[in-house]
């Protein structure tokens, strides 16, 4: 029996991925851009210029400084935002279905992340509290495990390869920041350009799976 759920996975990953050549094309590219900055910076010395793309603070001296952790936010909120906004267009045209709670569920969960990332809520309580890292990121994990039980039927309906993309980028993404990896600007690519590049399949997952849920209720268009 369990052996034919994973085949009939297997079978469903596979018609995603050949559907989806579009988003795996753009995954490729992000992935092509990432590798070669760290090229740039291994061979030409311009690691800290990498660092400075994903750090936390504005400088008015480099316009550059925190690009792309400001990017990030950014698609953290779009993503929560458009399963919020979703949630309360759907709840009207067809109230009280499960379908609704797991996307009310995702906007909350999403909306968890970026207060971790705005507010450096790990890191504080690392500092004052003395709570390792990978015990957040256990917490974390253990939440999205819970998530994806509770919704798992939902989630098999879904282009799901892009939330298992996401989550294997996050994984990678607080290994590294765990293991503290030495070196000048291939450390933040590793850490903050995998999660960078997770966010944006959650953004996209999203988008697609509220779009679809809104024209099917309301117009019939699967």
């Amino acid at each position: 029996m369990q052996l034919h759920v994973f085949n009939k996975i297997l079978q469903e990953s596979r018609k995603q991925i050949e559907a989806d050549r579009p988003i795996l094309f753009l995954n490729g590219g992000t992935v092509l851009v990432f590798l070669a900055l760290s090229v740039y910076a291994k061979f030409l010395g311009k690691g800290q210029g990498i660092e400075f793309l994903f750090a936390d603070p504005f400088s008015i001296r480099r316009p550059y400084y925190g690009l792309l952790t400001s990017v990030s936010e950014v698609l953290w909120c779009l993503s929560g935002t458009v399963c919020l906004f979703s949630f309360s267009l759907l709840n009207i045209i067809s109230p009280n279905r499960k379908a609704n709670l797991f996307i009310l569920c995702s906007a909350i969960g999403i909306f968890v992340l970026l207060a971790d990332d705005l507010f450096r809520i790990t890191l504080i309580l690392r500092d004052v509290a003395k709570v390792p890292k990978g015990v957040m990121y256990l917490v974390y994990g253990t939440g999205a495990i819970a998530y994806g039980l509770c919704f798992w039927r939902k989630l098999l309906s879904t282009p799901y390869v892009l939330l298992i993309i996401a989550g294997i980028l996050f994984g990678i993404s607080g290994l590294v920041d765990i293991l503290h990896i030495k070196g000048n600007g291939t450390p933040a690519m590793l850490e903050d350009g995998t999660k960078l590049l997770g966010i944006l399949n959650i953004a996209f997952y999203f988008w697609y799976v509220c779009r679809q849920e809104i024209m099917q209720r309301k117009y019939g268009i699967s």
